[in-house]
């Protein structure tokens, strides 16, 4: 059965839709799909993982990210270690009075990054080295579920691109109000 279209001729038409509505209407279809078809793309190009095999995986990444790092940073790991102790504001003389714990030595970076199995990362060492070396870790960490860090500076250029973008949109639709 065919379908009827029911239109009251007294309702007013939206604006910006007399005469060339069908146009209006196709290229903001367009619009959409090729929006669309992107981000398909990006989803497949940055496919989320489906999970780990296990605990010790999870470890084995995140010391893989810390090496990575740690070589990118130019750093040796006794730098690093002496770094991430000014952060925490860990000294021997804050130690042996009971202020802090032990300060990280570049023998324990080696650990974690060699035996990340039986010696783990402590989630507060993840802060310090990001703070030290920069958003890698962190990456390799919410990269688990497809995602990235972005920073401060990219975040402001794609607010530019968007409202850009919007602003382009809103030339056209006021170019078609008032033909």
């Amino acid at each position: 059965m065919a379908r009827k279209s029911i239109h009251d001729k007294d309702q007013p038409s939206l604006p910006g839709f007399e005469g060339n509505g069908k146009e209006v209407i196709k290229e903001v279809y367009q619009y959409c799909k090729t929006a669309n078809q992107k981000l398909k793309d990006i989803i497949k190009t940055h496919p989320v993982r489906p999970g780990v095999e296990d605990e010790y995986e999870i470890c084995l990444e995140i010391a893989v990210a810390l090496k990575l790092e740690i070589r990118e940073s130019g750093l040796s790991r006794d730098a690093l270690a002496e770094e991430v102790n000014i952060f925490f504001g860990r000294t021997e003389d804050w130690y042996n009075l009971g202020k802090c714990r032990k300060p990280l030595t570049g023998s324990d970076v080696d650990k974690m990054i060699s035996d990340s199995k039986t010696r783990p990362i402590h989630c507060y060492y993840l802060y310090a080295f990001q703070h030290v070396l920069g958003f890698g870790i962190t990456n390799a960490i919410v990269g688990a579920k497809g995602g990235h860090i972005v920073s401060q500076e990219d975040r402001r250029l794609l607010a530019l691109a968007q409202i850009g973008e919007l602003e382009s949109k809103m030339r056209d639709a006021k170019k078609t109000l008032q033909k």
